[in-house]
Formats: C-alpha cells, sequence, structure tokens
C-alpha cells in the first residue's frame, strides 16, 4: 500500500501537478551559500526490508536562477481506526537534488566546475553515518586529481578531525590540537610549534594556515591531495 502510494505521488510531481508552490531564487540571494542535496541508493539490506521513501523533484542547477529543487520524504501513516493506511508528504527544498542515478561527476561539474576556476570553494557534507559523505568527498578528491594544475607551487594543507571535544591533526602523526580565540575573537586550532616541527620531518614544512591551523606545505597539486587522502585513512569517526 504504501509504496504505491509513493509510486503515485512520483507520477504527480513528474507531471504538471505539484503539492506545493516552489520557492524561486531571486539574483539579490548569489552570495548566500548553496544547499545541494544528492539522495544516495538504498543497500540490497535496505530494499530487502523496506521501501524508497525520497522522491527527487526539480533540477541541478546549483548557481542559477528561478525554481528552486525539492527532496521529499514519504511518511507512512495509520489512521485513528486502525485499519486506514495511507501516506503524507513533506517537501525540503535545496538548490539542487541529485537522484540516487546522479554520478559523483555531475555532482562534482555543478557544484565545483565553475566556482573552483574563479576562487576558493568550501565544501561542507552533512548527514547522518552511511549516507554518503565519505563516498561523496573521495570521488570529488579523484577529480580533483585531474582538474588542478600539475605543475609546481606553494600548496598548504590542512587536515583536521573534530570529535566531541578531541581535536586532532590528521597531517602530523595525529597530534592532538587545541582550540585558543585570537584577537579578533575567532576560533582557531593550535598545535605547539615544537610538536609540529618534530613531527614534519620527512613529511614537508609545516607552516600556520591563514585560519591558524596547522598545515602541511607542499610543492604540487598532487602532493596536495596525496597528503588529504592520507589523512583522510587516519580517521577514527
Amino acid at each position: 500500500v504504501f509504496g504505491a502510494g509513493v509510486s503515485a505521488f512520483r507520477q504527480e510531481l513528474s507531471g504538471d501537478g505539484c503539492p506545493a508552490p516552489i520557492p524561486i531564487r531571486e539574483a539579490c540571494m548569489r552570495a548566500r551559500p548553496r544547499v545541494v542535496v544528492r539522495k544516495r541508493p538504498l543497500f540490497e539490506h535496505e530494499a530487502a526490508q523496506d521501501f524508497d521513501v525520497l522522491s527527487c523533484q526539480g533540477g541541478t542547477d546549483v548557481w542559477g536562477e528561478g525554481d528552486a529543487a525539492a527532496l521529499w520524504v514519504t511518511r507512512a501513516m495509520l489512521a485513528a481506526d486502525h485499519r486506514t493506511m495511507y501516506c503524507e508528504h513533506h517537501g525540503f527544498y535545496a538548490d539542487a537534488v541529485f537522484g540516487e542515478a546522479a554520478s559523483t561527476a555531475e555532482v562534482y561539474n555543478a557544484v565545483l566546475g565553475g566556482p573552483l576556476q574563479h576562487g576558493s570553494t568550501t565544501v561542507l557534507c552533512f548527514g547522518q553515518t552511511g549516507s554518503g559523505k565519505t563516498f561523496t568527498l573521495a570521488g570529488i578528491i579523484d577529480i580533483l586529481r585531474e582538474a588542478l594544475p600539475s605543475g609546481g607551487g606553494r600548496w598548504r594543507v590542512s587536515a583536521l578531525e573534530v570529535a566531541g571535544n578531541a581535536v586532532t591533526d590528521l597531517l602530523h602523526a595525529s597530534a592532538r590540537c587545541v582550540l585558543r580565540d585570537d584577537a579578533g575573537r575567532c576560533t582557531r586550532a593550535v598545535l605547539l610549534p615544537a610538536r609540529v616541527s618534530a613531527e614534519a620531518a620527512g613529511e614537508g614544512s609545516a607552516e600556520p594556515s591563514s585560519s591558524g591551523a596547522p598545515c602541511l606545505l607542499v610543492g604540487s597539486a598532487a602532493e596536495a591531495i596525496d597528503a588529504i587522502v592520507d589523512a583522510a585513512r587516519r580517521r577514527s569517526t
């Protein structure tokens, strides 16, 4: 019953009908952070026990204007008579929504392909354990390995793991950091200089980054990517 309800709702989304108006993005909002949703497919053991309750609506134009996109969550309900089953559909709006069939390359091109050519970009992945954050970031790193310039230069890499109250520098033997506020009341991760110098030996040069966090100074984009991959292997979460 519930699976059929989800299927009928998706047919409604693919047609002219819409359960609720989709918000319009305006030109004056270009400076704000963009919110992108990526839906992962069900694992085999999940599909064997349950049905897919997430439905995607809208496009994947992250930086454009006009209609936003929506991810609809279907909630299986039982009426007060304990006999009648029905579905509720709740929409969550974003700038773009990528379905389970979208590749990491498609996500990368839509989200990062343009901004990386014009300046710095921050990617923040948020979601529960198993939602696909590491899978997506690992794929993006693989693409960056080919996309970044191959020539030399000075590259600063920092990798910090924040787990509860513990802050760890993943580039320098998982050394512990402390959080301190600077004169501008910005919070920085600080590693004692002596500890950085001792543990950076043979791994490149250690310098403070503009954010105040300890970083590794390397000579090429390839080395920077290798450092990030190595740091990811040291994660404890």
